[in-house]
Protein backbone atom coordinates (compact mmCIF):
# COMPACT_ATOMS: atom_id res chain seq x y z
CA UNK A 1 0.00 0.00 0.00
CA UNK A 2 1.75 3.21 -0.94
CA UNK A 3 1.73 6.97 0.79
CA UNK A 4 0.68 9.21 -1.07
CA UNK A 5 1.95 11.99 1.05
CA UNK A 6 4.17 14.75 -0.60
CA UNK A 7 4.64 19.24 -0.15
CA UNK A 8 3.15 20.68 -2.83
CA UNK A 9 3.54 24.85 -3.65
CA UNK A 10 1.14 27.08 -2.81
CA UNK A 11 -1.81 27.51 -4.49
CA UNK A 12 -4.96 30.24 -4.19
CA UNK A 13 -8.87 29.91 -3.55
CA UNK A 14 -11.24 32.42 -4.36
CA UNK A 15 -14.14 32.45 -1.72
CA UNK A 16 -13.57 28.61 -1.02
CA UNK A 17 -13.16 27.74 -4.84
CA UNK A 18 -9.76 25.79 -5.18
CA UNK A 19 -8.30 27.68 -8.00
CA UNK A 20 -4.73 25.89 -8.92
CA UNK A 21 -1.93 28.23 -10.18
CA UNK A 22 1.89 27.41 -11.68
CA UNK A 23 3.97 25.48 -9.21
CA UNK A 24 6.28 26.92 -7.29
CA UNK A 25 9.86 25.35 -8.38
CA UNK A 26 10.48 24.28 -4.93
CA UNK A 27 8.12 22.07 -3.07
CA UNK A 28 7.34 23.47 0.55
CA UNK A 29 6.14 22.95 3.47
CA UNK A 30 3.67 24.59 6.14
CA UNK A 31 4.30 26.14 9.79
CA UNK A 32 2.80 23.72 12.43
CA UNK A 33 0.33 24.34 14.65
CA UNK A 34 1.19 27.10 17.70
CA UNK A 35 -0.37 24.37 19.97
CA UNK A 36 -1.44 20.71 19.95
CA UNK A 37 -5.81 20.28 19.61
CA UNK A 38 -8.43 17.63 18.81
CA UNK A 39 -11.91 18.11 18.16
CA UNK A 40 -11.33 21.67 16.53
CA UNK A 41 -13.11 23.66 13.67
CA UNK A 42 -10.88 24.30 10.64
CA UNK A 43 -11.70 25.72 7.21
CA UNK A 44 -10.20 27.40 4.39
CA UNK A 45 -11.03 31.16 3.07
CA UNK A 46 -9.38 32.63 0.21
CA UNK A 47 -5.31 32.02 0.77
CA UNK A 48 -5.58 31.23 4.69
CA UNK A 49 -6.27 28.54 6.73
CA UNK A 50 -8.11 28.86 10.27
CA UNK A 51 -8.57 26.81 13.04
CA UNK A 52 -11.15 27.15 16.34
CA UNK A 53 -11.37 26.17 19.74
CA UNK A 54 -10.30 22.22 20.82
CA UNK A 55 -9.08 19.91 23.26
CA UNK A 56 -5.46 20.69 24.44
CA UNK A 57 -5.31 18.77 27.40
CA UNK A 58 -5.10 15.08 27.87
CA UNK A 59 -7.18 12.24 26.88
CA UNK A 60 -10.18 12.21 28.75
CA UNK A 61 -9.02 15.50 31.14
CA UNK A 62 -11.26 18.20 30.47
CA UNK A 63 -11.45 22.19 31.78
CA UNK A 64 -11.46 25.05 31.44
CA UNK A 65 -8.10 25.79 30.74
CA UNK A 66 -7.86 22.76 28.72
CA UNK A 67 -10.29 24.59 26.01
CA UNK A 68 -8.81 26.92 23.44
CA UNK A 69 -11.13 30.09 22.55
CA UNK A 70 -8.93 31.07 19.99
CA UNK A 71 -9.00 31.63 16.23
CA UNK A 72 -6.04 31.05 14.22
CA UNK A 73 -5.00 31.91 10.62
CA UNK A 74 -2.49 30.61 8.59
CA UNK A 75 -1.08 32.64 5.52
CA UNK A 76 -0.24 30.28 2.98
CA UNK A 77 1.04 32.93 0.69
CA UNK A 78 3.65 33.71 3.01
CA UNK A 79 6.02 30.77 2.90
CA UNK A 80 7.42 31.79 6.42
CA UNK A 81 4.62 32.27 8.18
CA UNK A 82 3.52 31.20 11.08
CA UNK A 83 0.17 30.67 13.23
CA UNK A 84 -1.28 33.79 14.04
CA UNK A 85 -4.01 34.70 16.58
CA UNK A 86 -6.80 36.87 14.69
CA UNK A 87 -9.97 36.49 17.60
CA UNK A 88 -10.55 34.58 20.49
CA UNK A 89 -13.87 33.75 21.91
CA UNK A 90 -16.10 30.66 23.79
CA UNK A 91 -13.58 28.16 24.88
CA UNK A 92 -15.03 25.80 23.21
CA UNK A 93 -13.92 21.64 21.65
CA UNK A 94 -16.46 19.33 19.91
CA UNK A 95 -17.52 22.10 17.94
CA UNK A 96 -18.47 22.69 14.03
CA UNK A 97 -17.22 25.13 11.61
CA UNK A 98 -17.96 25.95 8.19
CA UNK A 99 -16.84 28.82 5.74
CA UNK A 100 -19.15 30.98 3.68
CA UNK A 101 -18.19 33.80 1.89
CA UNK A 102 -15.63 35.83 3.73
CA UNK A 103 -16.71 34.57 7.00
CA UNK A 104 -16.38 31.24 9.26
CA UNK A 105 -19.42 29.76 11.24
CA UNK A 106 -19.56 28.23 14.49
CA UNK A 107 -21.84 26.15 15.86
CA UNK A 108 -22.18 24.55 19.09
CA UNK A 109 -19.67 22.66 21.10
CA UNK A 110 -19.21 22.09 24.90
CA UNK A 111 -17.71 24.31 27.13
CA UNK A 112 -15.90 22.95 30.92
CA UNK A 113 -16.77 24.65 33.62
CA UNK A 114 -14.64 22.97 36.06
CA UNK A 115 -10.85 23.85 37.11
CA UNK A 116 -7.97 21.00 36.05
CA UNK A 117 -8.30 18.26 38.32
CA UNK A 118 -11.73 19.04 39.58
CA UNK A 119 -14.79 16.80 38.90
CA UNK A 120 -16.30 17.63 34.82
CA UNK A 121 -18.79 19.89 34.34
CA UNK A 122 -19.51 19.80 31.12
CA UNK A 123 -22.26 21.66 28.97
CA UNK A 124 -22.88 21.63 25.72
CA UNK A 125 -23.66 25.34 23.72
CA UNK A 126 -26.30 26.18 21.71
CA UNK A 127 -24.37 29.85 20.27
CA UNK A 128 -24.12 29.70 16.52
CA UNK A 129 -21.37 32.85 16.21
CA UNK A 130 -19.90 34.14 12.80
CA UNK A 131 -16.43 35.83 12.34
CA UNK A 132 -16.20 38.42 9.55
CA UNK A 133 -12.64 38.33 8.25
CA UNK A 134 -13.13 41.75 6.53
CA UNK A 135 -14.75 43.64 9.27
CA UNK A 136 -12.70 41.50 11.90
CA UNK A 137 -15.63 41.26 14.30
CA UNK A 138 -18.25 38.64 15.80
CA UNK A 139 -21.93 38.17 14.95
CA UNK A 140 -24.46 36.10 16.52
CA UNK A 141 -26.52 33.87 14.36
CA UNK A 142 -29.75 32.26 15.31
CA UNK A 143 -29.40 29.93 18.06
CA UNK A 144 -29.77 26.03 17.43
CA UNK A 145 -32.88 24.41 19.38
CA UNK A 146 -30.10 22.46 22.49
CA UNK A 147 -26.92 22.65 22.85
CA UNK A 148 -25.31 20.39 20.60
CA UNK A 149 -21.67 19.10 20.33
CA UNK A 150 -19.35 16.37 19.59
CA UNK A 151 -21.31 16.58 16.05
CA UNK A 152 -20.58 17.95 12.44
CA UNK A 153 -21.26 20.47 9.50
CA UNK A 154 -21.37 20.91 6.32
CA UNK A 155 -22.88 23.96 3.95
CA UNK A 156 -24.44 24.11 0.36
CA UNK A 157 -25.84 26.86 -1.22
CA UNK A 158 -25.91 28.85 1.42
CA UNK A 159 -27.50 26.44 3.79
CA UNK A 160 -26.00 24.73 6.87
CA UNK A 161 -26.63 21.00 7.84
CA UNK A 162 -26.09 20.31 11.64
CA UNK A 163 -25.59 16.19 11.91
CA UNK A 164 -25.31 14.20 14.98
CA UNK A 165 -23.76 14.55 18.27
CA UNK A 166 -25.67 14.99 22.04
CA UNK A 167 -26.33 17.76 25.06
CA UNK A 168 -24.41 17.24 28.14
CA UNK A 169 -25.55 19.52 30.73
CA UNK A 170 -23.88 19.24 33.73
CA UNK A 171 -24.55 16.09 36.27
CA UNK A 172 -28.05 15.85 34.01
CA UNK A 173 -28.16 12.78 31.71
CA UNK A 174 -26.28 13.04 28.62
CA UNK A 175 -29.39 13.24 25.86
CA UNK A 176 -28.03 12.13 21.72
CA UNK A 177 -29.70 13.63 19.41
CA UNK A 178 -31.99 12.38 16.98
CA UNK A 179 -32.48 15.35 15.15
CA UNK A 180 -30.42 17.11 12.19
CA UNK A 181 -30.75 20.51 11.86
CA UNK A 182 -30.41 23.22 8.49
CA UNK A 183 -29.99 27.09 8.60
CA UNK A 184 -30.56 28.88 5.26
CA UNK A 185 -28.72 31.91 6.08
CA UNK A 186 -30.48 33.59 3.44
CA UNK A 187 -33.52 33.88 5.66
CA UNK A 188 -32.19 33.86 8.98
CA UNK A 189 -35.63 34.53 10.37
CA UNK A 190 -36.86 31.23 9.82
CA UNK A 191 -34.16 29.96 12.47
CA UNK A 192 -32.96 26.13 12.92
CA UNK A 193 -35.39 23.63 10.76
CA UNK A 194 -35.23 20.28 11.14
CA UNK A 195 -34.40 17.53 8.38
CA UNK A 196 -35.73 14.40 8.21
CA UNK A 197 -34.54 12.12 10.84
CA UNK A 198 -31.58 10.23 10.81
CA UNK A 199 -31.19 6.54 10.56
CA UNK A 200 -29.01 6.91 13.55
CA UNK A 201 -28.32 8.43 17.12
CA UNK A 202 -24.62 9.30 16.21
CA UNK A 203 -21.55 11.66 17.56
CA UNK A 204 -17.87 11.99 16.90
CA UNK A 205 -18.72 11.74 12.75
CA UNK A 206 -17.76 13.49 9.93
CA UNK A 207 -19.95 15.48 8.07
CA UNK A 208 -18.57 16.87 4.44
CA UNK A 209 -21.07 17.98 1.75
CA UNK A 210 -20.30 16.42 -1.87
CA UNK A 211 -22.30 16.80 -4.96
CA UNK A 212 -25.09 18.20 -3.50
CA UNK A 213 -25.35 15.95 -0.96
CA UNK A 214 -24.15 15.45 2.92
CA UNK A 215 -22.42 12.56 3.46
CA UNK A 216 -22.27 11.38 7.71
CA UNK A 217 -19.07 9.13 7.91
CA UNK A 218 -18.12 6.77 10.83
CA UNK A 219 -18.61 7.92 13.96
CA UNK A 220 -19.70 6.49 17.47
CA UNK A 221 -23.30 5.13 17.85
CA UNK A 222 -25.62 5.14 20.95
CA UNK A 223 -26.33 1.88 20.00
CA UNK A 224 -23.35 -0.57 19.20
CA UNK A 225 -20.43 1.57 19.46
CA UNK A 226 -17.88 3.08 16.94
CA UNK A 227 -18.86 2.25 13.45
CA UNK A 228 -17.56 2.43 9.62
CA UNK A 229 -21.61 2.99 8.22
CA UNK A 230 -22.19 6.00 5.86
CA UNK A 231 -25.30 7.38 5.31
CA UNK A 232 -26.37 10.10 2.39
CA UNK A 233 -28.91 13.23 2.66
CA UNK A 234 -29.97 14.19 -0.13
CA UNK A 235 -31.48 17.53 0.34
CA UNK A 236 -33.84 18.13 -2.60
CA UNK A 237 -35.81 15.01 -1.42
CA UNK A 238 -35.45 15.50 2.17
CA UNK A 239 -34.54 11.67 2.35
CA UNK A 240 -31.35 9.63 3.82
CA UNK A 241 -30.06 6.84 1.79
CA UNK A 242 -27.67 4.08 2.82
CA UNK A 243 -23.68 4.52 1.72
CA UNK A 244 -20.82 2.32 1.47
CA UNK A 245 -19.00 1.69 4.67
CA UNK A 246 -15.66 3.15 4.96
CA UNK A 247 -13.08 0.55 4.64
CA UNK A 248 -11.28 -0.49 7.73
CA UNK A 249 -9.91 -3.64 9.86
CA UNK A 250 -10.98 -2.82 12.86
CA UNK A 251 -14.68 -1.67 14.56
CA UNK A 252 -12.49 2.12 15.18
CA UNK A 253 -12.12 2.96 11.82
CA UNK A 254 -14.59 5.35 11.68
CA UNK A 255 -14.53 6.96 14.87
CA UNK A 256 -13.33 10.53 15.00
CA UNK A 257 -13.09 10.30 10.99
CA UNK A 258 -12.31 13.62 8.92
CA UNK A 259 -13.62 14.16 5.50
CA UNK A 260 -13.80 16.97 2.24
CA UNK A 261 -14.91 17.23 -1.04
CA UNK A 262 -12.11 18.71 -3.30
CA UNK A 263 -11.87 18.55 -7.37
CA UNK A 264 -15.42 16.55 -7.38
CA UNK A 265 -14.04 13.68 -4.99
CA UNK A 266 -14.67 12.99 -1.94
CA UNK A 267 -12.03 12.06 0.45
CA UNK A 268 -11.91 10.30 3.94
CA UNK A 269 -9.46 9.72 6.25
CA UNK A 270 -9.51 7.65 8.99
CA UNK A 271 -8.39 6.70 12.52
CA UNK A 272 -6.22 3.52 11.11
CA UNK A 273 -4.88 6.16 8.50
CA UNK A 274 -6.35 4.78 5.62
CA UNK A 275 -7.20 7.14 2.94
CA UNK A 276 -10.46 6.67 1.22
CA UNK A 277 -11.83 8.25 -2.05
CA UNK A 278 -15.78 7.31 -2.46
CA UNK A 279 -15.98 6.18 -6.55
CA UNK A 280 -17.97 8.02 -8.90
CA UNK A 281 -21.02 6.09 -8.72
CA UNK A 282 -20.88 6.30 -4.91
CA UNK A 283 -21.50 2.25 -4.07
CA UNK A 284 -17.98 1.85 -2.88
CA UNK A 285 -14.54 3.76 -1.80
CA UNK A 286 -11.14 3.47 -3.43
CA UNK A 287 -8.08 2.99 -1.11
CA UNK A 288 -5.66 5.48 -1.95
CA UNK A 289 -3.34 4.07 0.47
CA UNK A 290 -2.37 5.29 4.25
CA UNK A 291 -1.46 8.62 5.53
CA UNK A 292 1.66 9.33 6.90
CA UNK A 293 0.31 9.21 10.44
CA UNK A 294 -3.25 8.00 11.37
CA UNK A 295 -4.68 10.62 13.10
CA UNK A 296 -8.58 10.96 14.18
CA UNK A 297 -10.11 13.82 15.62
CA UNK A 298 -8.10 16.05 13.01
CA UNK A 299 -9.38 18.22 10.12
CA UNK A 300 -8.67 17.96 6.01
CA UNK A 301 -8.80 21.16 4.37
CA UNK A 302 -8.32 21.81 0.37
CA UNK A 303 -4.79 23.13 -0.49
CA UNK A 304 -5.87 22.38 -4.33
CA UNK A 305 -7.75 20.14 -6.99
CA UNK A 306 -5.81 17.23 -6.32
CA UNK A 307 -4.66 17.76 -2.70
CA UNK A 308 -5.53 18.65 1.25
CA UNK A 309 -3.87 19.70 4.35
CA UNK A 310 -4.39 17.32 7.29
CA UNK A 311 -4.15 19.08 10.68
CA UNK A 312 -4.05 18.51 14.14
CA UNK A 313 -5.43 15.18 16.30
CA UNK A 314 -4.17 12.30 18.13
CA UNK A 315 -2.54 9.12 17.54
CA UNK A 316 -3.67 6.50 20.60
CA UNK A 317 -0.10 5.49 20.67
CA UNK A 318 1.84 8.65 19.27
CA UNK A 319 -0.40 11.40 21.27
CA UNK A 320 -1.26 15.09 19.55
CA UNK A 321 0.29 16.49 16.39
CA UNK A 322 1.50 19.69 15.72
CA UNK A 323 2.67 18.98 12.38
CA UNK A 324 0.63 19.52 8.70
CA UNK A 325 0.68 16.82 6.56
CA UNK A 326 -0.24 17.50 2.71
CA UNK A 327 -1.80 14.99 1.45
CA UNK A 328 -1.40 14.36 -3.26
CA UNK A 329 -4.02 12.43 -4.64
CA UNK A 330 -3.49 11.16 -7.85
CA UNK A 331 -4.96 12.25 -10.55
Amino acid sequence: MSRLVCNLAFIGIVLGTVMPIAQAQEARSYAPLPFEITSFGAARVSDHIFTYGGHTGAAHSYSTEEQSNQLQALDLTDPKAKWEKIAEGKRLQGLAMVPHGKELIILGGFSALNKSGDEHDLHSQTSVTAYSLAQQKWRDLPALPEGRSSHDAAIIDGTIYAVGGWTMAGEKDTVWHTTALKLNLKDLEAGWQEISKPPFERRALAVVAHAGKIYALGGMDKKGGPTKDVQVYDPKSNSWSKGPDLAGEGRMAGFGAAGWSVGGKLIASTYEGKLLQLADDGKTWKDLGTTEESRFFHRLVPLTDSSLISLGGANMEIGKFLDLEVIQLEQ
